[in-house]
C-alpha cells in the first residue's frame, strides 16, 4: 500500500506541474497573438502659416496594405473614429486624406510588419508599424504630396511641398492618440479584440 500512495502522489504532482506549464504556455501564446482593431485617420491642416522647407525624405516600404487578408492582417470597417472623421471633414481647417481600419496581431519589435498608408492617387504616402515590448508602440512615417505656394523669391514658379511626419511613441489600447505636425495630423486608436 505505501508504494501505491507514493505513486499516486507522484502522479498527482506530475499532472499539476504539466497543467501549470500548459496554462503558462497557452497564456504566452494567446498574448503573442492578441489581435487589435486599428483605425487611422490622416488629415492635412489647411490654415497653417508655416513656410519651413520639409526635408527630402523617402517613405520606407511597407509589408502589407490594409486591404490584405492573411494570417497577419485582415480588412475591417471604420467604426471607432467615425465621429472624429466627420468633424474633421466638416471643418474648413482640415482635409481628411485617409481613413482606414484593419485587424492585426501586434508582434514584438523584431517580428513587427508595417502597413502601407495611402499611395496611388492619394495625397498621403506612408506606413505605420505597430509593435509591443513591455508596452505598445506605434511608428508613423507619413508624407503629404501637394503643390507648393509661391516661392519666397516672388517668382511664379511653383515648388512641390512634401511635409513629412515621422514619429515613434508608446501608445495605449482603447485610447485616442494624436500625432501632430504643422501640416499633417493623424488620429490612431487600437482596440483589443
Amino acid at each position: 500500500m505505501p508504494i501505491s500512495q507514493t505513486n499516486q502522489k507522484t502522479t498527482l504532482l506530475i499532472l499539476k506541474s504539466l497543467t501549470a506549464i500548459s496554462l503558462l504556455l497557452f497564456s504566452q501564446l494567446s498574448i503573442a497573438q492578441q489581435w487589435y482593431h486599428v483605425e487611422l485617420i490622416v488629415f492635412e491642416q489647411l490654415n497653417t502659416a508655416n513656410d519651413e522647407q520639409s526635408p527630402i525624405a523617402s517613405v520606407p516600404d511597407a509589408s502589407f496594405s490594409p486591404s490584405t487578408s492573411n494570417a497577419l492582417i485582415k480588412p475591417s470597417k471604420n467604426s471607432t473614429l467615425l465621429d472624429s472623421a466627420n468633424k474633421l471633414k466638416r471643418s474648413p481647417s482640415y482635409q481628411v486624406h485617409y481613413h482606414q481600419s484593419w485587424l492585426q496581431p501586434i508582434k514584438t519589435k523584431s517580428r513587427a510588419k508595417s502597413v502601407k498608408i495611402g499611395g496611388g492617387n492619394n495625397m498621403i504616402n506612408g506606413r505605420i508599424r505597430l509593435h509591443k515590448g513591455t508596452y505598445l508602440y506605434a511608428t508613423l512615417d507619413l508624407q503629404l504630396n501637394r503643390a507648393g505656394r509661391q516661392s519666397n523669391s516672388g517668382s511664379d514658379s511653383r515648388r512641390v511641398q512634401k511635409p513629412y511626419l515621422k514619429e515613434a511613441r508608446r501608445v495605449r489600447s482603447k485610447k485616442l492618440h494624436f500625432f501632430d505636425h504643422p501640416n499633417i495630423g493623424a488620429l490612431l486608436k487600437l482596440t483589443p479584440l
